[in-house]
């Protein structure tokens, strides 16, 4: 009786241990692989968590770490550093530029990555664009009910807080489109001009500020005209700012999806950016947030009412300008400085 006893008591104990090892086993192992993917924050990153990171997760196993702080510089600190922790990046047309340019991306493996219902001018050696955006002018209908115009926006006898956006692409666009500069006309960038027509109205600027801040600074009622992306814009709207916005003279672009040079999880990278540019996960992502879907296919699974406000609906389209990122490959280091100058003065 003792001995069995002993037996099952041992027993017992042994169970207990591999449960034991077991539990901590599993959560050292919860996910199967990582990715880290740096975006923007913000109102565009809880879409993104929504529309990829989350989903992703529930499909693979594998954990989806956002981060924020994209941009050209970072990478470029990264990659020459060698102390890199991000696999995918989500980039602006002109970052897209200069990190291939600077070798700081590794080539995306189309053998993972199915993109054939992206067009071909959006599918690049180094990256795969995944949506348009556009930076449209936006005011408080409290303040002006019966709407501003581009030229209005620049024009200091009409009184109003401003705020614009942080880099010189998209803005310098503005300022010049807004300033009489036909579309056909636009590229090369008189910068000089363009500096000249925002001087007009610096002295009731808040501030120079990105996609996160500028809508913040609309939903607490802080300016009462501004450029911005037009998904921020939508967003505050629909957290209750009364607010319109126009796509005159509006300036669209592409988001990218790429991959660090030396990643420490390409592998897992590439499969996310297969996921992230299928149909479903696109137009998923517009109804987060209503930037345009490059997968024609998921044009096809949105409302029609949605799809009239993004940047890419043919009558949005007419009346803005598409980005010349290859103006901006060629020119941002010469530009940059000027513009970091001025912005501080």
């Amino acid at each position: 009786m003792t001995s069995n006893k002993l037996h099952k008591g041992l027993l017992a104990a042994l169970i207990t241990a591999a449960s034991i090892t077991f539990s901590a086993q599993f959560a050292a192992n919860a996910y199967a692989a990582d990715v880290v993917v740096a975006s923007y924050g913000g109102a565009f990153q809880d879409a993104q968590t929504k529309a990829y990171f989350e989903p992703y997760t529930k499909a693979t196993g594998t954990k989806v770490t956002g981060t924020t702080g994209t941009g050209y510089a970072k990478v470029k600190a990264m990659v020459e550093s060698g102390n890199i922790t991000w696999d995918v990046v989500s980039a602006e047309s002109s970052a897209f530029a200069n990190e291939t340019k600077d070798g700081l991306l590794q080539p995306i493996n189309y053998s993972v990555v199915k993109a054939d219902g992206i067009p071909a001018e959006f599918r690049k050696e180094y990256g795969v664009g995944y949506i348009s955006f556009g930076q449209v002018l936006a005011w408080s209908k409290d303040k002006f009910p019966n709407g501003i115009t581009p030229a209005q926006f620049f024009d200091p006898k009409v009184k109003g807080r401003r705020v614009l956006t942080s880099d010189p692409y998209f803005t310098i666009e503005n300022a010049l489109l807004a300033d009489g500069v036909k579309a056909a006309n636009l590229y090369p960038l008189d910068v000089d001009r363009a500096l000249k027509v925002i001087d007009r109205i610096k002295d009731q600027l808040i501030g120079f500020k990105g996609g996160s801040d500028t809508q913040a600074l609309i939903q607490q009622g802080e300016v009462d005209m501004a450029f911005g992306p037009n998904g921020r814009i939508n967003d505050a709207i629909k957290a209750g700012a009364n607010w319109a916005y126009s796509w005159e003279d509006s300036v669209s672009d592409i988001e990218w999806w790429v991959v660090t040079k030396g990643a420490p999880h390409a592998e897992e990278a590439m499969k996310f950016i297969n996921f992230a540019v299928q149909p479903e996960q696109q137009a998923e992502l517009t109804r987060q947030i209503p930037y345009g879907p490059t997968n024609v296919d998921a044009l096809k699974l949105l409302d029609p009412a949605v799809a009239k406000s993004l940047p890419s609906y043919p009558e949005n389209a007419a009346l803005g300008v598409v980005l010349n990122s290859q103006w901006w490959h060629d020119n941002l280091q010469t530009v940059k400085p000027r513009w970091d100058s001025f912005i501080i003065q």
